[in-house]
């Protein structure tokens, strides 16, 4: 067995995606820059996903597939992809999403040629289910600023897509932050604290393609329920996202090693957040009250959980 570490490692977290699962491998497989390692970790998929993943593992070296016994949720199974990887870089893929063969030679070209950047992306273009383009913009997350408190300012405020966190990382830095949060904009955990460890780039080819379609997770922000089950593995966890993400940015401003003017300043630009986001988090409040009568009024709630 090879000692070979792979500069760059790719971890594709996984539940049920058999429909576009070839199409995306495919084109991390192609990918003209070839020194890395595919990371498959497999949330207890019940479709064809486990016989797909092998079919491809046993015919490329570079692939290592884990199945999980259970459905953890998609945040424990991004943390997961990473805690196995080995790689200088490590980039998360969805398993619907497609990269052009250029993209990784492009990211690690730009990482490798400036050490102040954390992460390094390209544009997005957004495509339909037969990969056919759609008309959608995306203000995108060119972060290039060497103002730390800057670049965390913009991921506090922003709720546009967060494509950024399928490009190329860093691994030291990552190991530096708390990974994606078990929760609906669990990704703006990581990247608010990967924005005070370094730069983002996004470069300006239209090397990453987002895929929409029925099943993806961005068509179902609407349903708290669903969203909370992606995330979370269960749709009986209690989730206060609004509060979650919050209470996130105000960890990450604490823990920072930011001048204290830098510190107050994004905890007022934090408290102005909240004031506009106030219906929301009087909605949450009362989804919470609901769902704790519910568990301890329940028949049930006082028997032991199988």
């Amino acid at each position: 067995m090879s000692n070979h570490k792979p500069r760059v490692s790719i971890g594709l977290p996984v539940y049920n995606g058999e429909r576009f699962l070839k199409e995306a491998l495919e084109s991390i497989l192609s990918q003209t820059f070839n020194d890395f390692e595919l990371i498959i970790s497999d949330n207890a998929s019940t479709d064809a996903t486990q016989e797909i993943c092998m079919l491809y593992g046993a015919s490329d070296q570079r692939i290592r597939y884990y199945r999980n016994a259970q459905n953890h949720g998609a945040a424990y199974n991004y943390r997961r992809v990473f805690e196995l990887s080995t790689g200088e870089y490590f980039k998360w893929a969805a398993a619907d999403d497609v990269c052009e063969p250029e993209y990784l030679a492009c990211c690690v070209e730009a990482l490798d040629a400036d050490s102040t950047i954390a992460v390094a992306h390209t544009k997005t273009r957004f495509i339909d289910e037969q990969r056919r383009p759609l008309d959608i913009t995306d203000p995108g997350w060119d972060l290039r600023s060497a103002d730390a408190a800057e670049r965390l300012r913009y991921v506090m405020f922003s709720g546009h897509w967060v494509n950024i966190i399928f490009g190329l990382i860093r691994a030291k830095t990552l190991t530096r932050t708390r990974l994606v949060g078990s929760y609906p904009g669990g990704d703006y955990r990581v990247l608010g604290e990967l924005a005070l460890l370094g730069k983002f780039v996004e470069l300006p080819h239209y090397f990453f393609l987002r895929r929409f379609h029925r099943d993806a997770s961005s068509q179902h922000t609407d349903s708290l329920e669903w969203t909370v089950a992606f995330y979370s593995g269960t749709s009986h966890h209690l989730s206060m996202p609004t509060w979650q993400r919050t209470l996130d940015n105000f960890i990450t401003i604490m823990r920072s090693r930011l001048r204290p003017r830098l510190k107050l300043s994004l905890l007022v630009s934090l408290l102005r957040r909240m004031h506009w986001q106030q219906v929301q988090f009087l909605r949450e409040l009362k989804l919470a009250a609901m769902y704790f009568v519910r568990h301890f009024t329940s028949p049930s709630s006082s028997q032991p959980k199988s």
